[in-house]
């Protein structure tokens, strides 16, 4: 069987090692900041195997940007991303995919947000139309089938691979409320090449991986190591987040050994998946 191994918790493994104490814009900033340590991480989960990277710009959407008056950094942002990872790249001189990140536009965790689905597209192609060269897009944490209708049309209308990933609380549904039986009746996933769970806790993503396979199509997850992400929710700062310490590499692998023992395809890790997480991964797929 052919596993695809994605990189870890970016966005976060950035954030902790800056020196900022506060960020509204998470990694993103950092970046802004301190762009050496990007490509740090990035380099370091290519060298634990991942064989796809994500752009540093989960939080780099026109919303998020405006509400922190960066909005006219935009594209600056999604060029340093895009430089940022190609750097690791041809630094670990593997051959390592390039994935754009198509992420909730409001933020991480919210319901469907008040807005249409053609503003949201709008939103979302802009971001689609800075990265010409990517390999493939992944739409992730997403949260309720409107926005990720939304995002799977302008990820399509690139011509490249998309993926993706809805964010499952604990009791197995999106925060729309939709069980993945029933978000798969909202719109055609048909177009997709891959289907996932992710920033959900392993698990829930044990309990729930399985009805991925409805989808026809590969599937796959990768899942957080924090204790809750309920302060975010609620509008507080990522400060406020702990990371699990029961979460060891070793035990976060033998999470993923039982989703590939149940059908995935496509494995990685969400925040709080370090690069030694996956190294630990990838050593696992070794002996499959």
């Amino acid at each position: 069987m052919q596993i695809t191994l994605l990189d870890g918790g970016l966005g976060q493994e950035i954030y902790r090692r800056s020196k900022l104490t506060e960020a509204l814009l998470w990694s993103v900033e950092a970046m802004l900041n301190e762009p050496e340590i990007v490509t740090e991480v990035h380099l370091e989960f290519i060298l634990a195997g991942a064989e796809i990277c994500t752009l540093n710009t989960y939080t780099a959407t026109s919303t998020r940007l405006r509400n922190s008056n960066r909005e006219d950094d935009f594209e600056l942002i999604h060029s340093m991303a895009d430089h940022a990872l190609r750097d690791a790249i041809q630094k670990s001189k593997l051959p390592v995919k390039v994935a754009g990140c198509l992420p909730p536009l409001h933020g991480s965790y919210l319901g469907t947000p008040s807005r249409t689905k053609s503003s949201m597209w709008d939103e979302y192609a802009k971001i689609v139309q800075l990265h010409p060269t990517v390999d493939l897009w992944i739409i992730e944490t997403m949260t309720n089938p409107l926005e990720a209708e939304a995002a799977v049309a302008a990820g399509l209308e690139s011509g490249k691979p998309v993926f993706l990933a809805y964010r499952l609380e604990n009791n197995g549904r999106l925060k729309s409320g939709h069980t993945l039986k029933e978000v798969k009746g909202c719109f055609d996933h048909n177009e997709l090449n891959g289907i996932l769970i992710n920033c959900s806790e392993p698990e829930i993503i044990s309990d729930h991986i399985t009805e991925l396979s409805d989808f026809d199509m590969p599937f796959g997850a990768y899942g957080n190591g924090f204790v809750s992400v309920e302060p975010l929710a609620r509008g507080e700062s990522v400060s406020k987040l702990q990371a699990r310490t029961d979460l060891s590499p070793e035990k976060y692998a033998d999470y993923v050994d039982q989703w590939i023992s149940l059908g995935a395809t496509i494995v990685g890790g969400c925040c709080e998946i370090s690069p030694s997480h996956i190294q630990e991964v990838k050593r696992h797929l070794t002996n499959i």
